[in-house]
């Protein structure tokens, strides 16, 4: 059986079925599609990534992925489409250079209704830098990639969502190296000298499980619920939700336009993208931040935090928070990891070292159901506002 995945429908239909490239493409390293007379295969459209590809047969392609540039993490995006010229079954080969194949396939027909592939009709062979597909075309074509394909069109669908609500307002903090806009879509309380929490995701295009959890967390932040309005009215919000628009533009593994770590350049601020965050930081005022959430994805379900003390006690907030979830969430499993990359320019060490308040990297795996993705952040949501109101 294949599981379907459902919980983006709403705004990854803004995406439409044809995923239009917003921008012209870079200069392709080899041949933007290949073709046989059962199929041919392309990258033309917003999110898609793959180098160059080969016909091996009459029904077996095969596409070459590499990077953006070196080196970089090991987060090896592929998205490209495939149109039938009959009905049948076909097979796609993902040859990989730098890092070996790690997202499990997903196909959707229309880009909105994704279904992961089975696993019997995957083949991984040399440690995991040839992997077969095995595939059933129909009339449609049908995109194959690592996750779902949440482009900017769908992240600015949502986000002027969002700003259609009557308490909150959406600006452009900034543009990218391409200079494609950076939006934050912020709320303000309701009484003088209040704090502030601030939220910013998809600093890295392939992780479309944070920025699952940002959207279901910011939704219940921004619900109606006696709870959200209260913490509204105490609390000033900014939210950034897509701080990387050129890589996700271009299915890039990592980086933005100029081959950088954005997660690397908290600090030193080099990068249009982050230097749009730095003047959001900028801006707040006395008392200043509350809590720093920063959403990510990786191969599980892990709470990047501040170090853990030496009596066994984490920072006091974060404690709290994640014990009531689990509370909570029995059936959720997640870990806690203190003192992740505290030597890097992450966003999580600069805040915490700025403001000495709670910085957390917010990670879901790459594989976690995603209803459940959903479901929770809407918990870890209602028990931060919870917590937040009860210590201020």
């Amino acid at each position: 059986m294949i599981r379907s995945l459902t919980v983006l429908t709403l705004f990854l239909s803004a995406a439409c079925t044809q995923l239009p490239v917003e921008a012209p493409a870079p200069e392709p390293v080899a041949e933007a599609s290949c073709s046989t007379d059962a199929f041919m295969v392309d990258a033309d459209f917003s999110v898609a990534n793959m180098t160059a590809c080969e016909v091996l047969d009459r029904n077996t392609i095969e596409i070459l992925l590499t990077p953006e540039n070196t080196p970089i993490n090991a987060s090896p995006w592929y998205a490209v489409r495939l149109t039938p010229q009959r009905p049948g079954n076909v097979r796609l080969v993902l040859r990989y250079e730098e890092h070996p194949h790690r997202y499990k396939p997903k196909v959707s027909f229309d880009g909105v209704e994704w279904s992961v592939l089975p696993d019997d009709r995957v083949t991984s062979t040399m440690s995991g830098y040839r992997v077969v597909l095995d595939l059933a075309l129909e009339d449609a074509p049908l995109f194959v990639s690592g996750q779902e394909l949440f482009t900017n069109q769908a992240h600015t669908a949502w986000t002027e969502q969002q700003a259609g609500k009557p308490f909150v307002t959406m600006s452009q903090i900034g543009a990218s190296v391409e200079g494609r806009p950076i939006s934050m879509i912020e709320t303000a309380a309701q009484t003088d000298q209040a704090k502030t929490v601030m939220l910013v995701g998809r600093q890295h295009p392939p992780e479309v499980t944070g920025a699952i959890a940002m959207v279901s967390f910011v939704d219940e932040v921004l619900s109606d619920s006696e709870l959200a309005r209260e913490f509204r009215a105490q609390f000033n919000l900014f939210i950034i939700p897509n701080l990387n628009p050129d890589g996700v533009e271009y299915g890039h593994w990592r980086h933005n336009m100029n081959g950088i770590d954005l997660n690397r350049d908290w600090g030193p601020f080099t990068q249009p993208e982050t230097r749009a965050a730095k003047s959001v930081i900028d801006r707040i005022e006395a008392p200043g931040l509350a809590l720093f959430l920063d959403f990510h994805s990786t191969r599980r379900n892990v709470f990047y935090t501040q170090p853990v003390g030496n009596d066994g006690t984490e920072y006091g907030f974060t404690a709290e928070w994640l014990t009531r979830a689990r509370a909570r969430l029995p059936d959720y499993a997640f870990d806690r990891q203190g003192a992740h990359n505290v030597d890097l320019p992450t966003s999580k060490t600069y805040i915490f070292e700025t403001f000495d308040i709670p910085a957390i990297t917010y990670e879901l795996g790459d594989e976690t159901d995603r209803t459940e993705i959903a479901e929770t952040a809407r918990i870890f949501a209602q028990e931060m506002m919870s917590l937040l109101l009860e210590e201020e």
